[in-house]
């Protein structure tokens, strides 16, 4: 997401970001030729000693799994064609509460105000109907000192030029890529910031968590880091990476990161040291910068020199690609890692967004049980991370008008337990337990818990005791005073049970007593379940009730449960309708388990229209649980999201099977 420079500086690497998740060119320090031509082993930056910390590097003593101590939180990444962190993002039609981050931050901080007339005005956005024509390019003359900055310099003024000269859109692509963004801000602020809890209000302004979100995050827009791996650039238009008869990419910054110096950081950071880092798993010239939670080594087997030629699709009984190996290994790795999401008014589960990528390698080791190297293998070869990284926490802001003191300030009052006047108090009921769970069936239970006090809401916990063979297909939700709050959705794919507390935001200020209802519903067929008890202890204050605003995302599903054909171009399709809103931003949320995602071609059509989500990417990852924003397609949707909805699914190729377990149509 992006396009900046990244520069070499000894071990530490300033990261110098102008509007994008992606860094432009290689390293600047190659290591002299010697070292160079050992890219196998590895050369200089792929040296794990680049990271900070001593390394283990004895086979024998690395764990075969590791997760993160410190939870990496989600959030989108603030996509440079939307404006970044300029973006009005909430669009519920009140002007002063859809003002973007950077324009609340000005109204707290810089001392501005917005005339009447500037709020009349029309932000520039380009999945309009006709964007040449339907803003007010007065908008950004009006601005504040940080939004405007922003705009200019991280936003989409070059699609508003482009627009302009065009008088609508231009002749050919738009000049700002969807992928542009801020992944490689949010990234580090993910793994190293508190994450904000709920909604502040300062100097008469009130910020969103999103908002918080999107303002912790422009602050690391550079960030100084240690850093392992070439980047690879193809550069080329159709992103080809030139490779020899084996299938080998020639340009040595196309076989990064090395998969050895991977295998130690996994190992030493997640495994002995319960450490997070972040990487960018697309190799090619696009940049996808992301938090690594977790790892599982699933397979490691020593294995003989011709073994290992034939993985690597090579002949003869020596090794030629290290020659210092003593030993090979064949490993397999399962890669955890944390996605975007979208910019909401509550926290997104982390648990929803977590990712799975599948690597295969053959580990290089010397005679005293080193790692000294390795070689990725099978479709590894052209799905690796490109480059890992190890950031440092910033001081300062590098964007102007932004003190980063005063987001965290923000950010610790929205994780301080709330307080109004008059004191508090804990309340506490139990909802009806022991209710079955009845299959494939949107509307589900309803378990209520009356609770009895006074007070508005400051805090909510809710205690689950659930039991179920595939939580995946679940949807649990609390309601309390005609709000919805979303507790599971769908996640955990074929884990059992739910046994948890959850914090839940969203409810502040609200009435505290009354009736609080779990809504649980399985969205597929087969797996059933059963309620078994839940609990809600609310900490309540004193002071006026003032109900939260009703989240306005309404989800419609489709049917799951389909087997997908095996290599069956026609594929399966299945429904879904959309009623009772006539506008609003559409997004298609995917949930599709299969065991090669480079097979499937997916679909969704809609009064005449066909978008493509998802078309043979990926190789051989498994599953596709992702959700795609139609207005970051290339093909917007623009009207009225009411009617049917056709998802189609097609498998391409031999061999691999899956299912659709379940989709929705989301409209925000």
């Amino acid at each position: 997401m992006g396009t900046n420079t990244k520069r070499w500086l000894g071990l530490m690497a300033a990261i110098l970001m102008l509007g994008g998740c992606a860094m432009e060119g290689g390293a600047d320090d190659k290591g002299d030729e010697d070292e160079a031509g050992k890219e196998d082993r590895w050369n200089a930056i792929n040296n794990p000693a680049r990271f900070e910390g001593e390394f283990n590097y004895h086979l024998a003593d690395l764990p075969r799994s590791g997760t993160a101590e410190r939870e990496a939180w989600p959030s989108t990444y603030w996509a440079t064609y939307e404006d970044s962190i300029s973006v009005e993002w909430q669009r519920t039609g009140d002007r002063m509460s859809d003002l973007s981050p950077a324009a609340k931050y000005d109204m707290a901080f810089n001392g501005w105000r917005p005339s009447a007339e500037w709020l009349a005005l029309r932000p520039f956005r380009r999945n309009s109907p006709v964007p040449g024509t339907d803003w007010d390019p007065a908008y950004y003359d009006g601005l504040g000192p940080l939004a405007r900055h922003v705009s200019q310099n991280m936003g989409n003024r070059r699609d508003r030029e482009a627009a302009v000269a065009n008088n609508g859109r231009p002749s050919g692509e738009w000049p700002v890529e969807t992928w542009w963004g801020l992944c490689h801000a949010w990234a580090p602020a993910a793994i190293l910031e508190d994450r904000p809890l709920r909604a502040v209000t300062h100097n008469g302004v009130r910020f969103e968590v999103g908002d918080l979100e999107a303002l912790i995050i422009a602050t690391y827009n550079q960030v100084s880091a240690e850093m392992i791996g070439g980047r690879c650039n193809s550069g080329s238009g159709d992103n080809q990476v030139e490779r020899d008869e084996h299938g080998r990419a020639i340009d040595v910054n196309c076989r990064d990161s090395n998969p050895g110096a991977m295998h130690v950081i996994l190992t030493n950071y997640l495994g002995l040291r319960s450490r997070g880092f972040l990487f960018d798993r697309t190799y090619d010239y696009e940049v996808w910068n992301q938090p690594v939670s977790g790892y599982e080594i699933t397979r490691q087997e020593e294995i003989t020199v011709e073994q290992a030629n034939q993985l690597l699709g090579l002949t003869g009984e020596t090794y030629t690609y290290n020659r210092d190996a003593a030993k090979l290994y064949r490993v397999h790795a399962t890669v955890s890692w944390l996605t975007e999401s979208h910019a909401s008014r509550t926290p997104s589960d982390a648990s929803r967004y977590t990712r799975q990528d599948h690597y295969t390698y053959i580990l290089e080791v010397d005679a005293n049980d080193r790692v000294i190297g390795g070689e990725w293998f099978g479709n590894s070869r052209r799905q690796h991370p490109d480059f890992l990284w190890n950031p440092r926490r910033v001081t300062r802001s590098p964007i102007p008008n932004l003190n980063i003191s005063d987001v965290r300030m923000l950010i610790a009052m929205s994780r301080a337990e709330p307080t109004t006047p008059g004191g508090g108090s804990s309340l506490t009921a139990s909802g009806t337990g022991n209710v079955a769970i009845p299959d494939n069936n949107p509307t589900g239970i309803a378990s209520p818990a009356n609770v009895s006090g006074t007070g508005v809401v400051a805090t909510v916990r809710v205690t689950v005791d659930l039991t179920h063979t595939y939580i995946g297909d679940l949807l649990v939700e609390l309601e309390h005073d005609g709000v919805r709050r979303t507790l599971h959705n769908r996640e955990g794919g074929s884990a059992d049970d739910i046994r948890r507390t959850f914090n839940v935001v969203g409810f502040e200020g609200a009435a505290a007593g009354g009736t609080w209802t779990l809504h649980v519903s399985d969205r597929a067929s087969r797996d059933v379940g059963t309620l078994n008890s839940w609990s809600i202890e609310i900490g309540a204050a004193g002071g006026t009730p003032t109900p939260p605003p009703a989240d306005t995302t309404r989800r419609f599903d489709g049917q799951g449960g389909v087997a997908i054909p095996d290599n069956t171009p026609a594929g399966i399709s299945s429904t879904a309708t959309v009623a009772g809103v006539t506008a609003g931003t559409v997004s298609i949320d995917v949930g599709i388990t299969h065991t090669w995602v480079g097979d499937l071609l997916v679909t969704v059509e809609h009064n005449g229209r066909t978008w493509t989500l998802h078309d043979r990417a990926g190789g051989n990852q498994r599953n596709l649980v992702r959700t795609f924003t139609l207005d970051a397609t290339g093909n917007a949707f623009t009207g009225d999201p009411s009617g049917t909805w056709t998802l189609r699914v097609a498998d391409t190729a031999r061999a691999d099977v899956g299912t659709l377990d379940r989709w929705s149509v989301v409209v925000r």
